[in-house]
């Protein structure tokens, strides 16, 4: 990503478009989860939209549930988002509520954990999925 950052600090579009083609091309597919994790991560704060995309397709993929539980939560929702269908989302993905106003996103195949939101301040009276599983709406008091 320091390349990356080079090539976006002196206006080197070109360069930079290149270097993240050279990264889709030929090491993408030879990353580790973790790497690959922190590669989707480095790319979305370094605005290299292709490199992004890419990483996070393959990021989607490939990595175990316990890589993506360490990765940013607005990563992991754009990567839920753009890469995993709504129905495999809806029948996948467990939402349940603390009584100090935590929501807890757990893999229903596998139970782990997925993210945990700081949702209110006070006890969730509701928790519901829209129609669609695109988002989760909760209710307290």
């Amino acid at each position: 990503c320091s390349t990356l950052h080079a090539a976006d600090y002196c206006g080197a579009q070109a360069c930079k478009l290149w270097v993240e083609n050279i990264i889709i091309k030929d090491h993408i597919s030879n990353l580790e989860p973790n790497e690959l994790r922190r590669l989707t991560e480095n790319a979305r704060a370094c605005h290299a939209d292709p490199l992004y995309e890419a990483a996070g397709e393959e990021l989607a993929k490939r990595a175990p549930v316990d890589v993506l539980a360490k990765a940013d939560s607005q990563i992991l929702a754009e990567i839920v988002d753009r890469h995993l269908e709504k129905r495999q989302r809806r029948t996948q993905e467990l939402a349940v509520v603390t009584v100090n106003g935590k929501l807890l996103i757990y893999d229903s195949a596998t139970g782990s954990s997925l993210r945990s939101i700081a949702a209110h301040d006070d006890y969730i009276n509701c928790v519901t999925y829209s129609f669609d599983s695109s988002m989760i709406a909760t209710a307290s008091d």
